[in-house]
């Protein structure tokens, strides 16, 4: 387990003092473990959080933009 400190630069969580530990490993706040999936994903992926907070709002915004997308376009005469 090598921890390292949170690349993040932009991370609103970051920024406020907000970062939580990992629901997964327990790693503390602003410091990743590198052997990590959940971690790993919160450093590196937009929108990925590694504790359970707002992870189901998330998907449910992601998954409301996919619908809104596939939507056809309505013409009216």
């Amino acid at each position: 387990m090598r921890k390292l400190k949170c690349p993040q630069t932009k991370c609103v969580f970051n920024q406020i003092g907000g970062c939580q530990a990992c629901s997964i490993c327990k790693c503390e706040p602003n410091v990743i473990d590198e052997n990590c999936d959940k971690c790993w994903n919160c450093a590196k992926d937009s929108g990925v959080l590694r504790w359970n907070f707002g992870e189901a709002e998330v998907e449910a915004e992601a998954e409301t933009e996919k619908k809104i997308e596939l939507k056809p376009i309505e013409v009216k005469a």
